[in-house]
C-alpha cells in the first residue's frame, strides 16, 4: 500500500514538471523518498530548472551550481561537496531541487543545504550521533532549533540507518522564545524624520542630496504604505502615474498577487498616493536623467556607486544585472545618513525594514480594518499582520511621552500620504513661570487656575481642568503633593483607557465578518473602529497635557 502511495507521488511529480511556472508550483515534498527516486528523476529536475534559467552548471554532476536570487540580483552558489559521502551529497541534491521546484526560496534553499552540510562534516555523515548534538548544542538557542528543524525534515526524505537516532537528537533541542526585534525609541524616529526633512528642504539640491535621495524616497514612501524591502528596491522607473481625474497613483511589485485559497487575500499592487509624495519620486526621476542615469528600476545602482570613494570595487563586489540598488546597499545609505548628517551617536539606528512596521502601526492606529492593512501590506492570510501588533503598547507610550516632553498635540490624518510622523504641532504655553499675583485676574479651579476669557463660562471648557490647554496648576504649597496625586491619577486612568481602547481594537479587527472573496468587510465593525480610532487620538492628546504638567512640575522639583 505504501508502495503504491510513493508511487503515485513518484508519478505526480514527474508529470507536473512540464506544467509547473510561476504560480503552479510543487507540493507535499515531505512525502516524497530520497530511496524511492532515481538519479534519473533527479536529473530531471535539474534540466527542468536549467531550461528556465533558473540554475546554472554544465551539467547535473558539477559540485557547484548557480541559482539567480533575484532578490540579491547575483547568482548564489551551491556547493556539494560532500563527495566522502556519494549517497548523502546525491541526496542533498535532490533535495535541494525539490525544494526548489517547489517554490522554495533561493535564500532559503541555499540556508538549508549550508546547515545539512556542517551538521553532516561535524557527525561523520550523521553516523556519529554525540558529535551531532555537540555541534548542535554548541549554536546558539535559536540556530540550533532551526538547524534541528531542517535536520528533521530532510530525513522525512533521506532515510539514513540512524534517522532515528538523529531524529531524537532534533527532537530534544527545544525552542527558544522568539522576542520581535525591538523598534527604536519613538524620540529617535522623529529625530531621524527631522533631519531628513530639513535636508531636503533646500530649494537647489547638491551632490549630497542627489546621493541621499533614495533614502528621502524610502523615508516617505514606506511610512505611508507597508512595503517590504525588495518591493520598494524592485519598484519601476515608471512606477508612478498621475490620472485624468487629477489624483495620484504608483504601482508595487507585488510577488503574490491573485490567493489561490478561499482563505487567502488578493494583494493590492496599485495604490493611490498623495501629490507630496508623487511629486518626490518624480523629481528624482528628472535627476537621473539629468545625470544621464539609465535603468528601468527608480533606485539604480549606478546611481550608488557614483558617490562612493571606491566606486570601481564595489561595481566588481555587487553590481548584478539589474541595475538596481539591493537591500544591504540601502541600508548602508541610511547608516551614512546618520554618520554624516545626523552626527549622533546615541540615537538608535532605524533598519530599512522598520518602516513597514510604522506603517502598519500607524494604519492600526488609524482604524483601518484587518483586511485593509492585508491588503496595503502585501499580506495574503490575515494572521500575518499579529506579528506586527506586538509594539503597538510601546510604540503609543513612546509618542504620548515625546508629546508630553515637546508639550505638543498630534493632529492624526486619515488620508493616505499623511502618516503620524507627519504632525502638525501646537506648542502651548504651560513653561512660563507664574507668580500668584499674575494670576489675580484668572478663575480660581481646582489646585490651579484657568485663564479662560470668554464670558460663557464653562461652556466649551474641556472635560477635565486637568487637559485642558487653559488650565494652569498652581497648588498651594501645602497642597502641591495631594495636586500631584491628582494628576498622576488621571493619568495613569488615561494610560489605562488607552490600553483598553487598544485592546478592543484590535479585537474588533480580529473578530470583524471578512468576504476575502469579494474583498469586503463588516460595516458596523468598521464604523465600531472608526469611533474607537478617534478616541484613541483624543485621549492620547489628553494623556500628553496631563504628562507635560507633571514633567514640568518634576523639573521644577
Amino acid at each position: 500500500m505504501q508502495k503504491n502511495k510513493e508511487r503515485r507521488i513518484n508519478l505526480l511529480i514527474r508529470r507536473r514538471l512540464g506544467d509547473l511556472n510561476q504560480t503552479n508550483t510543487l507540493s507535499a515534498i515531505e512525502n516524497v523518498f530520497f530511496q524511492n527516486m532515481s538519479k534519473h528523476h533527479f536529473e530531471e529536475h535539474y534540466e527542468y530548472l536549467k531550461g528556465h534559467k533558473l540554475i546554472r552548471a554544465a551539467s547535473f554532476e558539477d559540485t557547484v551550481w548557480l541559482f539567480p536570487d533575484s532578490h540579491k540580483d547575483r547568482d548564489v552558489i551551491f556547493r556539494f561537496n560532500l563527495e566522502v559521502f556519494k549517497e548523502l551529497n546525491l541526496a542533498l541534491k535532490g533535495y535541494v531541487l525539490l525544494k526548489r521546484v517547489s517554490g522554495k526560496a533561493v535564500s532559503s534553499c541555499h540556508r538549508m543545504l549550508q546547515i545539512l552540510k556542517y551538521s553532516a562534516l561535524a557527525s561523520n555523515g550523521f553516523i556519529d550521533i554525540i558529535n551531532l548534538e555537540t555541534y548542535l548544542l554548541q549554536q546558539t538557542p535559536l540556530v540550533a532549533y532551526e538547524s534541528a528543524l531542517i535536520i528533521k525534515n530532510f530525513f522525512l526524505f533521506y532515510n539514513h540507518n540512524k534517522a532515528s537516532e538523529v531524529n531524537n537528537v532534533c527532537k530534544s533541542i527545544s525552542q527558544p522564545n522568539r522576542k520581535n526585534r525591538d523598534l527604536p525609541d519613538y524620540r529617535d524616529i522623529l529625530i531621524f524624520d527631522e533631519h531628513i526633512i530639513d535636508f531636503f528642504s533646500y530649494i537647489s539640491y547638491g551632490e549630497e542630496h542627489v546621493r541621499f535621495f533614495p533614502v528621502y524616497i524610502w523615508w516617505k514612501l514606506t511610512n505611508v504604505i507597508p512595503m517590504r524591502v525588495i518591493e520598494f528596491l524592485t519598484l519601476r522607473k515608471n512606477c508612478i502615474e498621475q490620472k485624468d481625474n487629477g489624483t495620484y497613483w504608483i504601482n508595487i511589485p507585488r510577488e503574490k498577487k491573485q490567493a489561490d485559497s478561499p482563505f487567502k487575500v488578493d494583494v493590492t499592487d496599485t495604490l493611490e498616493i498623495n501629490y507630496e509624495v508623487y511629486s518626490i519620486i518624480n523629481k528624482y526621476i528628472c535627476t537621473l536623467e539629468s545625470l544621464n542615469i539609465h535603468s528601468e528600476y527608480l533606485i539604480p545602482f549606478d546611481a550608488y556607486v557614483r558617490h562612493l570613494i571606491r566606486p570601481r570595487q564595489t561595481i566588481q563586489q555587487r553590481k548584478g544585472k539589474q541595475n538596481r540598488l539591493i537591500d544591504k546597499y540601502l541600508q548602508r545609505l541610511i547608516d551614512d545618513f546618520y554618520n554624516e548628517i545626523i552626527q549622533d551617536e546615541s540615537v538608535d539606528k532605524i533598519t530599512c525594514g522598520d518602516t513597514r512596521h510604522f506603517a502598519i502601526m500607524n494604519m492600526f492606529l488609524q482604524g483601518f480594518n484587518m483586511l485593509s492593512i492585508a491588503r496595503m501590506a502585501g499580506h495574503d492570510t490575515l494572521g500575518v499582520q499579529q506579528n506586527y501588533y506586538s509594539h503597538i503598547d510601546h510604540y503609543i507610550q513612546s509618542q504620548v511621552y515625546l508629546m508630553a516632553q515637546e508639550k505638543s498635540k498630534v493632529t492624526f490624518k486619515k488620508n493616505i500620504g499623511a502618516p503620524l510622523l507627519g504632525k502638525t504641532r501646537e506648542l502651548i504655553d504651560r513653561g512660563k513661570i507664574y507668580e500668584y499675583e499674575d494670576l489675580i485676574n484668572f478663575r480660581s479651579t481646582t489646585y490651579g487656575f484657568c485663564s479662560y476669557q470668554e464670558t460663557d463660562f464653562p461652556e466649551g471648557c474641556a472635560e477635565d481642568c486637568r487637559v485642558c490647554p487653559n488650565y494652569i496648576f498652581k497648588p498651594p504649597v501645602n497642597e502641591s503633593e495631594i495636586g500631584i496625586r491628582w494628576l498622576k491619577d488621571y493619568s495613569d486612568l488615561l494610560t489605562q483607557k488607552v490600553r483598553e481602547t487598544t485592546e478592543f481594537m484590535l479585537t474588533i479587527s480580529k473578530h470583524m465578518y471578512y468576504d476575502l472573496k469579494n474583498l469586503s468587510h463588516q460595516k458596523t465593525g468598521q464604523d465600531q473602529l472608526n469611533a474607537a480610532s478617534q478616541r484613541l487620538v483624543q485621549m492620547m492628546d489628553h494623556l500628553s497635557a496631563v504628562n507635560s504638567t507633571l514633567l514640568e512640575n518634576h523639573y521644577e522639583k
